[in-house]
């Protein structure tokens, strides 16, 4: 009989593993490509999935720190590789972690690369220079692994993931620690539910008979939400009176939620804080939705759904039935926006359209009713100081130097990345 798992997560659990090497979260390969827009502004080994993000979760598994070896340009934002340390475990970044694959990382010896389905997982080290990725099958020992593991290999991949994803981390996080108490106005069904301190909340509702709800510390609950687990609310964040929150959702740090929301990731510090649906989505850091956007997730004609590939430079078949919208980090749309199904909005795009947002929308575009062009710069800059001001999320100059190089990208593709309706 298969162990379920969740316990296989506890058992696990129940025996930490403190290892004395350094994590390191690999992407510095032609597959990133397939991630964006959500990694145009991040390594993937920082994007969200569940309750924590990819590098948040190897951290608390193996109780040591995570670095990042990722693309130049966003290496100087993102901790390096610690030239002191000794040993180096080395994973991609692209594949998520689960009981077995802890496991066999537990057992991996130095000069060994773990190994699946002829693609390497992971390889141990103590060498200072790391090896170009492509010569590591002839440069290490290859030890097979025939457990299950899951690969972030599209944006899709996360909310469909994000369900396994937020029970997981919700044993790494509540293991061994309990609950802080709720007011008795709300209505909770089953016993998954963890509150961290300083939390508001009133007269809701919280059902975690299918699943687990987190609640992140300082959040806010507003009076006649409704949430079906499994779901995430990290820390600072609001839910607005009168939300329906269906199963499947994350809602990252700093955000605030309202309306109808499922099996959506967002990956925190943005806002959707008006009435509206938005479903099977991952939406990325510091994006606005105006009141009453809405988003499709299903074909009328039963189809399955496409999506925009950054890399194929065309929409490709996702072989799903539902599937909603994917968004970049900065990206702004006014209020009333409609997308339709399958729509991949870039990073640092300002939307402001009285029919259907076009299906692709590529990175630092300023989309209206009267023009579609390039984004000015210093524009964007301006607004983002305001928007400062009002929030308290300032950009530094280690960000604003990653934002100038997709720009700097957008740019050149243009002609290529053509804002498109099919």
């Amino acid at each position: 009989m298969k162990i379920p798992i969740r316990l296989a997560y506890r058992d696990f659990l129940r025996s930490f593993i403190v290892m004395s090497v350094e994590i390191v979260l690999f992407d510095r390969a032609p597959w990133r490509s397939n991630l964006l827009p959500l990694v145009a502004t991040r390594p993937v080994g920082n994007l969200r999935v569940g309750i924590l993000t990819l590098d948040e979760k190897w951290s608390r598994l193996f109780q040591t720190n995570s670095s990042f070896l990722t693309e130049d340009y966003l290496q100087n934002a993102f901790i390096a590789p610690n030239s002191q340390s000794n040993e180096f475990l080395v994973i991609r970044a692209d594949f998520l972690p689960s009981p077995e694959f802890v496991e066999a990382l537990t057992q991996l010896k130095i000069s060994e690369v773990l190994v699946f389905q002829n693609e390497w997982l992971a390889y141990r080290t103590d060498r200072k220079e790391f090896p170009n990725a492509e010569n590591l099958l002839d440069s290490f020992t290859k030890v097979d692994f025939e457990g299950e593991v899951k690969r972030i290999e599209h944006p899709e991949h996360i909310f469909l993931y994000n369900a396994e994803q937020i029970k997981l981390d919700f044993e790494l996080i509540t293991n061994a620690r309990s609950s802080k108490d709720i007011s008795a106005t709300n209505v909770v069904l089953g016993n998954d539910l963890f509150v961290e301190e300083n939390v508001s909340m009133e007269n809701c509702s919280l059902n975690t008979t299918s699943g687990p709800i987190y609640i992140g510390k300082n959040a806010v609950i507003e009076e006649g939400s409704f949430l079906k687990g499994p779901i995430a609310i990290g820390e600072g964040s609001k839910v607005k009176m009168g939300s329906k929150i269906y199963p499947n959702v994350t809602v990252g740090n700093g955000s605030t939620i309202a309306g109808e929301v499922n099996n959506t990731v967002i990956w925190g510090d943005s806002a959707k804080g008006h009435d509206g649906y938005l479903g099977c989505a991952v939406i990325g850091q510091y994006c606005n939705f105006g009141a009453g956007s809405t988003n499709s997730n299903l074909r009328n004609d039963w189809k399955t759904v496409t999506l925009y590939s950054y890399t194929e430079q065309n929409f490709r078949d996702t072989h799903l039935l539902k599937c909603g919208m994917i968004m970049g980090d900065f990206s702004f749309c006014g209020i009333q926006s409609s997308f339709t199904t399958g729509t991949v909005i870039g990073a640092g795009v300002q939307l402001a359209l009285l029919e259907y947002v076009p299906r692709f929308v590529s990175d630092f575009t300023w989309l209206t009713n009267q023009k579609d062009e390039l984004y000015d710069w210093q524009k964007f800059v301006n607004m983002l100081e305001r928007r400062g001001k009002a929030t308290g999320n300032f950009l530094n100059e280690e960000k604003t130097l990653i934002l100038k190089a997709v720009f700097e990208q957008a740019k050149e593709n243009r002609k290529e990345f053509k804002s498109t309706l099919k």
